[in-house]
């Protein structure tokens, strides 16, 4: 009896803690979705700059830049293979990155065109941090982790060099790798 009661004082004890943690997540997440749907339906509003991707994969890739003046709001890469081909897309806001959206689509067989599988992963920046990533079987990975760590800064440097890539006078991007 004595420990059934000790579970419930400690489960009582960390459920408000818990709550707490998940809505001070939420309030920047619904923050990030609100600015994703706004740049979204304004694109047609923004100028674009295209530039051709090359040393991001095997069969190259492109980027199309939507600039609000010179604010760059989002970016999306194509990145082409033999096997499939792979979509990033960037939001920014106050010229901060806040959300990368990740699709990687599977061919039938190489260099076909048809897509038989498509895999999604979603990933939310706050000040320069990832404060949540979702992936592809709508899981969030640990925050504590190196997978973690490594997909931050992946991610963050992609976002620079795209960035200076798309205001550059150059019509290519080269890889840094």
């Amino acid at each position: 009896m004595k420990q059934i009661l000790i579970v419930i004082i400690v489960a009582l004890s960390v459920l408000p803690t818990l709550a707490l943690t998940s809505r001070q997540a939420e309030g920047p997440i619904a923050s990030i979705r609100q600015h994703y749907a706004q740049i979204n339906g304004n694109a047609a509003k923004y100028r674009k700059v295209k530039k051709e991707l090359t040393g991001f994969s095997t069969e190259g890739g492109t980027l199309l830049a939507y600039l609000d003046g010179p604010n760059i709001m989002k970016i999306a890469a194509t990145f082409y293979g033999e096997t499939g081909r792979t979509n990033e897309e960037y939001y920014y806001w106050n010229g901060k990155l806040i959300f990368v959206l990740r699709r990687e689509s599977t061919y039938s067989k190489p260099l076909s065109g048809k897509i038989v599988r498509t895999n999604e992963n979603r990933f939310y920046f706050k000040d320069g941090q990832m404060i949540r990533w979702i992936d592809e079987n709508g899981k969030q990975p640990t925050a504590n982790t190196s997978e973690y760590a490594d997909k931050q800064k992946e991610y963050l440097e992609s976002s620079r060099q795209f960035a200076e890539g798309a205001r550059s006078k150059k019509p290519t991007i080269e890889s840094n790798q």
